[in-house]
């Protein structure tokens, strides 16, 4: 072999092998593998819920608990428009008490918003005032009479000099005593009257303000000695032996109300619901723009549970409007399958949650969480959590709860 034809063959032979390198680094690089991502936060041994609320008891606890369970079903559940409300006192039942003249007010110191009154019982003494032209012929008159005073002194006090001088006689030093005398009595007669006036004398005569009716002070609006104009408003006072509920509803909602359909009232913190009658009162246009209007009911009060002012959760049931429920007395209820479980099966824990204990085996129970929608009567509706022919804890319920997080033993 010839070294120019040598050297050709050297040349290829070391290009091949620079190609051979570099596709060798490339594939390297392209199989470098990415940087692992780090989690932020990583949970150990998770245990899903259903894993921790399961308790198994003996047939001896079961009996001991009283333990009783009843089949999740589906009912037929009547239609109802769950809306805020807000309490009225009745139309008429609600006063303000006003000053009927002007005068100054005596008495009232107890009287606050919040008290209960009975009907007669006196709230005010109101001394009448004179109108303000007479006030100010008062205030000239005792000022001429002290003026009066100032003169008769004086005069009495040159015949005293004239008579020490012996140029005066003793009748007319007793004549400048005598118009003295008679000066200071007018000037204190100016001073009653205009005392009287003024609402200051001790024992004048006062007209007693007295409730027209029992109920409960809602706003007092002056204080004791003020002095006041007549149409004054002294204190607002309403009776709660009965109130009434004003109920915003949907337009819609109106031709599927029963005519004399009660509905369910609940507190707001809580406390014991109660049935509310509607009322003969027209129905009127609720707040612009919301296309609502306001209907009211009427709510037995005498233990005064509720308050003017109060706002409310209201339970309408709702008919159906094809039925021509307007017309009729009640109109068709419209109603609705849905899971429903004694009110007695459900608890509550610290947070709010909503539980069910199910029996899953003999001697087994399962607590479960479930989604409640609202409440009929003494049945909840379910909307989630549990599956109908489940056999929940009614009796017994609150004891599980307990031996579970150890309240009982």
């Amino acid at each position: 072999m010839s070294f120019p034809k040598f050297a050709s063959t050297l040349l290829v032979a070391s290009r091949y092998l620079v190609l051979t390198a570099l596709l060798g680094s490339a594939a390297a690089c392209g199989k470098a593998e990415k940087p692992k991502a780090v989690s932020p936060a990583e949970v150990e041994n998770p245990v899903k819920e259903s894993d921790l609320t399961t308790v198994t008891i003996t047939a001896d606890a079961e009996k001991r608990l009283g333990i009783k369970t009843v089949a999740v079903k589906t009912d037929n559940v009547q239609a109802t428009r769950e809306v805020g409300g807000e309490i009225q006192a009745v139309p008429g039942q609600a006063v303000a008490i006003v000053a009927p003249v002007q005068g100054t007010l005596r008495g009232g110191a107890g009287l606050t918003a919040g008290q209960r009154v009975r009907q007669g019982q006196t709230l005010y003494q109101l001394v009448p005032l004179p109108a303000e032209r007479d006030l100010l012929t008062l205030n000239q008159g005792t000022a001429q009479a002290r003026t009066q005073l100032q003169v008769a002194q004086a005069r009495l006090q040159r015949a005293d000099a004239l008579l020490a001088d012996r140029a005066g006689s003793v009748r007319a030093r007793d004549d400048a005593r005598a118009d003295v005398a008679l000066a200071q009595r007018g000037l204190a007669d100016a001073r009653a009257r205009q005392g009287a006036a003024n609402g200051n004398t001790g024992g004048g005569q006062a007209l007693p303000i007295k409730a027209p009716l029992s109920g409960v002070v809602q706003r007092v609006n002056v204080a004791p000695g003020s002095v006041v104009t007549a149409n004054t408003v002294l204190l607002e006072l309403a009776a709660l032996n009965k109130v009434w509920v004003r109920v915003p509803l949907f337009v819609g909602d109106l031709r599927r109300l029963g005519k004399n359909q009660a509905v369910t009232v609940r507190p707001l913190n809580g406390g014991a619901a109660r049935q509310a009658r509607p009322v003969e009162a027209p129905t009127i246009g609720g707040t612009a723009g919301t296309a609502t209007a306001d209907v009211f009911y009427e709510i037995d009060n005498n233990d005064e549970a509720f308050r003017p002012g109060e706002r409310v959760a209201v339970d309408v049931p709702l008919g159906n409007a094809a039925s021509g429920a307007t017309n009729g007395a009640t109109g068709a209820a419209a109603s609705t399958p849905a899971l429903t479980i004694p009110a007695a099966a459900l608890l509550y824990d610290a947070s709010g949650g909503q539980w069910v204990y199910v029996r899953t085996k003999p001697l087994q129970y399962t607590r479960l969480r479930v989604e409640v929608q609202r409440a009929v009567g003494d049945q909840i509706v379910i909307s989630r959590g549990v599956k109908a022919g489940a056999e929940v804890v009614t009796d017994g319920a609150a004891e599980l709860f307990g031996t579970e997080f150890g309240g009982s033993h």
